[in-house]
């Protein structure tokens, strides 16, 4: 559920809450329970809120998620990302469970010169990196700083956008001397530069 509230004609209040409850059908995916997608009678459930204000050119958020103790939130990665209030470019909480997820975001948007930036800071807590029934992929507590800008191109060009994505992740809890927990899950930082044709 999202809502806009006009606090002004230039600007507005944000509210949303959403929730996602799983629930396992027959053996989830394969008799053999040890192949098995979503594990027999499994269930999980997930529930956020947004708190935000928006004008014409600036748009602030402060979203929070948690996904309960119940079990682990699947859905499989190709089907795109997560549907969550703190969704960030290059993060997943897909294969998790008791997680508290809190992120704050400000954009920036010009209309006329077609430009957009974003700046979004994020805080997930997740279970230990040993508690594999609730941490499929072995990923410790993290902070996550995006900077994101983009620009969309006109004339010749017009269908054409491109973006500047950089985005740096923080360990912040014990990896047990174990680096396998921390290469290419934290203490790093990612760039990206893409163009994408809009049909």
């Amino acid at each position: 559920m999202d809502y806009k509230y006009d606090l002004n004609p230039n600007s507005k209040l944000l509210f949303g809450f959403q929730s996602i409850y799983q629930n396992a059908l027959n053996f989830g995916g394969n008799e053999d329970q040890s192949k098995t997608y979503f594990k027999k009678n499994g269930t999980s459930q997930t529930f956020g809120g947004r708190l935000g204000w928006q004008n014409k050119k600036i748009e602030f958020t402060l979203n929070y998620n948690r996904i309960t103790a119940k079990g682990r939130y699947l859905m499989p990665r190709e089907w795109g990302r997560d549907p969550f209030y703190t969704f960030m470019a290059r993060e997943r909480n897909e294969g998790f469970g008791d997680v508290h997820a809190l992120m704050t975001k400000i954009q920036y948007s010009n209309p006329k010169k077609r430009f957009k930036s974003q700046l979004a800071v994020g805080y997930f807590d997740l279970p230990d990196v040993k508690y594999v029934a609730l941490n499929k992929y072995g990923l410790p507590s993290y902070v996550q700083t995006n900077v994101d800008f983009r620009y969309q191109f006109q004339g010749m060009l017009k269908g054409f956008d491109a973006q500047i994505l950089y985005v740096h992740k923080f360990n912040l809890v014990e990896n047990y001397g174990n680096k396998n927990f921390i290469f290419n899950k934290t203490n790093m930082g990612n760039i990206n530069l893409i163009v994408n044709f809009n049909f």
